[in-house]
């Protein structure tokens, strides 16, 4: 991956890892501009990603115009790109049975956390909060689960070293407790750490598939 061919283009599981590479960007960028234009300013360690994306400011209640379309933007493109990286992923555990069935079963999660993630940015916390909890919730517990799944074949699977194993469980294990609010107080930073923890998540196994795939 160190250097883009056009003939790289020619594998659809090298498109989808750059459609992900493209969707994570995307989100990464947009959500920091959103940030840097919040009416009454963001605070990164107090305000959740979902903040962005109100009808009006924590606290100030001003406006949001830009910075809630920035979010909604994010969102959906990012959910979006990262359907086709499910189905791609599908292929590094192909080789045995028990992990093609984990790795299936994981994809599918994803891909419905993908109309998930699209939800959060489509239904403001403030104006739309049931439909937007309920998105939050569920796409922060499919992609745990989905992670916890794709650890276990990841340790059935010779390929990987289980190191990734042991830290895609811990973080799995770190969304669940995110979820019953165990941070409280620093629950929107754990928030960001998730993430980006995602981010880079997603960006290692696209590295594997990218060196498996023999077009």
């Amino acid at each position: 991956m160190k250097y883009l061919k056009i003939k790289d283009l020619k594998s659809w599981k090298r498109i989808s890892c750059l459609i992900a590479i493209f969707g994570g960007l995307f989100f990464l960028i947009t959500t920091i501009i959103a940030m840097i234009i919040y009416p009454g300013g963001y605070s990164f360690t107090n305000y959740y990603f979902s903040n962005l994306g109100t009808s009006k400011t924590v606290g100030t209640s001003e406006p949001n115009p830009i910075a809630s379309v920035l979010f909604l933007l994010a969102c959906v493109i990012a959910g979006l790109s990262l359907i086709p990286f499910w189905v791609a992923l599908t292929s590094v555990f192909s080789r045995k049975p028990s992990t093609k069935f984990l790795s299936y079963i994981g994809s599918i999660l994803g891909i419905i956390s993908s109309p998930l993630l699209m939800a959060i940015g489509i239904f403001p916390g403030d104006t739309a909060h049931a439909e937007h909890t309920f998105s939050a919730r569920f796409f922060f517990l499919a992609f745990a689960i989905t992670i916890m799944l794709y650890s276990v074949a990841i340790i059935i699977n010779e390929q990987y070293l289980n190191i990734y194993s042991y830290l895609g469980i811990i973080f799995s294990i770190f969304i669940v407790l995110f979820l019953f609010r165990i941070f409280d107080l620093i629950n929107p930073l754990v928030q960001k750490i998730i993430v980006y923890g995602f981010m880079v998540w997603v960006l290692i196994q696209i590295t594997k598939i990218w060196k498996l795939d023999t077009r």
